[in-house]
């Protein structure tokens, strides 16, 4: 097994991203349940794509175009 470590959340999977992954609150230490790593796949499947394509819907004709750069990726700010 093989632990990631998020903000408030400890990922507990198999490193080769089968199977489930166990979810664990950091700040009490109790698991929070269980979920298949497929489906975790497919909802950052479905933001990544979420943000490509409005990344491309705001794209300029000579952006679209490859004649200049599309403009990077912005990360969300974090709330505070």
């Amino acid at each position: 097994m093989h632990t990631t470590e998020g903000k408030t959340t400890r990922f507990i999977h198999n490193g080769d991203y089968s199977g489930d992954v166990e979810l664990i609150n950091k700040k009490t230490g109790k698991s929070m349940g269980k979920v298949p790593f497929d489906e975790l796949l497919m909802l950052v499947a479905d933001c990544v794509r979420s943000e490509k394509v409005g990344r491309i819907e705001a794209a300029t004709d000579k952006e679209i175009l490859g004649l200049t750069p599309l403009p990077a990726a912005r990360r969300p700010r974090a709330k505070r």
